[in-house]
């Protein structure tokens, strides 16, 4: 009796064993608690648990950077990174001393409009203002270091010439309501609901880029585009404010498996009304959006599915 039934049991658990070796597991690279990449990577996660069962979805903190250098080391399986920093992980320039030629593209996921917000009692009235004043990096391994950088470029400036604070997501409007920050430059969607109420504070507020150096921005780093933020969204700022935008996407590594990238590929963009309802930050996910921003090689799961939809041909 006890050999049958170890029989049994055996043949059960044989039966089990490829259920198990079939269970895939994505973590998806997102921010801090709190940002925009963070709110993203866990909806999708969200909805991932509800309609693709074959995957195991968990979202885990990180920044662009982070992103960028553990999908380099597979040690996150998807990752929400900024156009403007793939294009420095994939180049080796900025703040990744190599190349990470493993990355690629899965899907634009939105539009994000350069903020520049400062304390209202600094006196700035423009990027080239930033000097000698305290700038807010953003935590270590975020983009914003990189967007900074950049935009302060155009204007004859590096980090010797301000004060550089770091300050996690949920800290950005108390230092800079306080002064603690002075100035802080965040891509992300308009309107935002974290910038609304820094605004409301009356401490904090939003100041554009001037033509000639939007042009000059573009021009030297074509991950950016021309953008405004549209005037009405924030109070007290009625007229378009002219800025810089980035694109957040979702990105991968090289030897994914082609299906989990096509199943999750098909996954978001079948499902835009529950991402959509669920968080603003999905607004501008579309098909014709898909592939904006995009400067690394397009990962085969996600072709596979783009060329089904219509969107780019074999």
């Amino acid at each position: 009796m006890k050999k049958s039934m170890l029989a049994v049991m055996l043949l059960l658990c044989v039966a089990a064993a490829p259920a198990f070796a079939d269970d895939v597991f994505v973590r998806i690279g997102t921010s801090s608690v709190g940002g925009g990449f963070y709110l993203i990577g866990n909806t999708i996660a969200q909805l991932g648990t509800e309609v693709e069962k074959s995957i195991n979805f968990t979202a885990v903190t990180g920044g662009s950077i982070k992103n960028c250098i553990n999908l380099g080391t597979k040690e996150v399986e998807l990752g929400m990174v900024q156009s403007s920093t793939v294009n420095d992980a994939w180049n080796g320039t900025g703040s990744f001393k190599e190349p990470i030629k493993t990355l690629r593209y899965v899907t634009a996921i939105y539009p994000m409009p350069a903020h520049i917000l400062v304390n209202l009692d600094a006196g700035i009235k423009s990027i080239g203002d930033f000097k000698g004043k305290r700038v807010d990096y953003g935590s270590v391994g975020q983009g914003i270091e990189v967007n900074v950088r950049e935009m302060m470029s155009v204007y004859g400036l590096t980090d010797d010439d301000v004060r550089i604070e770091r300050f996690g997501r949920a800290e950005v409007a108390e230092a800079l309501k306080v002064g603690d920050s002075q100035a802080h430059i965040w891509t992300t969607n308009a309107p935002n609901a974290q910038v609304t109420d820094m605004i409301r504070s009356g401490k904090v507020g939003l100041i554009g880029i001037e033509a000639d150096k939007i042009r000059e921005i573009v021009e030297k780093y074509p991950h950016y585009a021309p953008v405004t933020i549209p005037g009405g969204v924030y109070a007290g700022y009625e007229k378009d404010i002219p800025v810089v935008g980035a694109v957040g996407s979702l990105l991968t590594y090289e030897d994914m498996p082609e299906e989990v990238i096509y199943k999750i590929t098909k996954m978001i963009h079948g499902n835009t009304k529950f991402l959509q309802e669920r968080l603003n930050y999905f607004n501008s996910l579309t098909l014709d959006f898909a592939l904006a921003g995009m400067s690394v090689p397009l990962h085969p799961g996600a072709k596979k599915f783009y060329v089904e939809a219509g969107l780019i041909k074999e």
